[in-house]
């Protein structure tokens, strides 16, 4: 319910925003982010795990996963001045641990996933050098590899998560083709099963990403 608030509002402002002109000391130079443009842009991010909750058989206690920072990489095609289309796609590394177990606290190894997100953005202003957007989509991530933490653990095995995802950020035109750029998602996962060892331990998350960075259009 929530999601489909905030993409409705994001299409009422995107279509306020096509309807309202820009102040002239405003505008960026060089056109703006038009139709046909194609944004570049690279952050470093702190992916922050929310709402954990977590079950652990059958020694109990609960899974820790840290939050971490990243690099972060997307592209965007914007389809009109208004309306874009992102995507990434990574390799990332989750390390994660058991507290308060039966026999103590203990880990359990890293997880290099595939990670990608794709999203629709409205963009309310995208002739003018500030540029809020707002954008919906998922997420989808899948286990490569795994690397137990020995001798305690000695196999690991995670289901791949897709998850819808809502962001919101801004671009701000910093001269040329160059643009600065913060951004917030947050991904909304499933619970995953994992298999450790000859117990189980089904994880319960979403993930919250802040970042900021800079872009270039082409």
């Amino acid at each position: 319910m929530a999601a489909r608030r905030v993409v409705a509002l994001a299409a009422a402002l995107g279509l306020v925003a096509a309807t309202a002109p820009c102040r002239a000391a405003d505008t960026a130079p060089e056109g703006g982010l038009t139709a046909g443009s194609l944004l570049v842009r690279g952050r470093v991010v702190g992916a922050i795990p929310v709402g954990q909750f977590s079950r652990v058989e059958p020694i109990g206690g609960r899974v820790i996963t840290p939050a971490r920072p990243l690099p972060d990489f997307d592209v965007t095609y914007f389809l009109s001045d208004h309306v874009a289309v992102a995507g990434q796609a990574g390799v990332v590394s989750t390390k994660t641990s058991i507290r308060g177990s039966l026999i103590g606290d203990l880990p359990i190894g890293s997880t290099w996933s595939l990670a990608m997100t794709g999203a629709v953005q409205v963009h309310l202003f995208p002739h003018a050098a500030f540029n809020p957007y707002l954008g919906a989509g998922a997420g989808y991530t899948r286990p490569l590899a795994y690397e137990p933490a020995k001798p305690l653990v000695t196999t690991m095995k995670a289901d791949p998560q897709l998850g819808p995802m809502l962001q919101a950020g801004f671009d701000y035109h910093l001269a040329g083709g160059w643009y600065a750029n913060v951004e917030i998602k947050k991904i909304f996962l499933p619970p995953q099963v994992s298999r450790i060892g000859p117990g189980s331990a089904t994880l319960r998350l979403d993930m919250l990403i802040i970042g900021a960075g800079i872009g270039y259009r082409f």
